[in-house]
This record gives structure tokens, sequence and C-alpha cells, in this order.
């Protein structure tokens, strides 16, 4: 496994909403649910930025606990 070409998505992702709709109306298997995967499939373009560990997802009353120990 070449990690050298691995990355880590974080959401939000970001698309215009006809692309991302037609993205999804093409798809070819309801199992795919990354929204940068499909728009990649029908040839559009994706653009990496840098992210940060953290920009967490807050679900749970521990991810609460977290996100006040990091601000």
């Amino acid at each position: 496994l070449d990690r050298s070409r691995i990355f880590r998505a974080q959401t939000p992702q970001v698309f215009r909403r006809e692309l991302v709709r037609k993205a999804y109306a093409a798809r070819a298997s309801k199992k795919i649910t990354d929204d940068a995967g499909l728009v990649e499939r029908i040839g559009g373009k994706v653009k990496i930025v840098e992210g940060s560990y953290r920009n967490i997802k807050i679900t749970t009353r521990e991810d609460l606990k977290l996100a006040g120990v990091l601000l």
C-alpha cells in the first residue's frame, strides 16, 4: 500500500449543487456515499486542501467534552 497516495477526508465537502446532484444521479451503486468519489466518477475535479485533526465531528457527549478541551 503506497501511503503517499492516501488522504484522510474531512467534512464538509463542498461542491456546486448541480454538480453533486448530477453525480448522485449517475451513481451505479447505492453503496457509494462519498461525494468526492462520485464527482470524480463523472469527470469532475476534486481539490484537496489542508485540514486539521482538531476539526472534529461532535456526535456524542464525549465529542463535546473533547471539543471543550481543544478550545
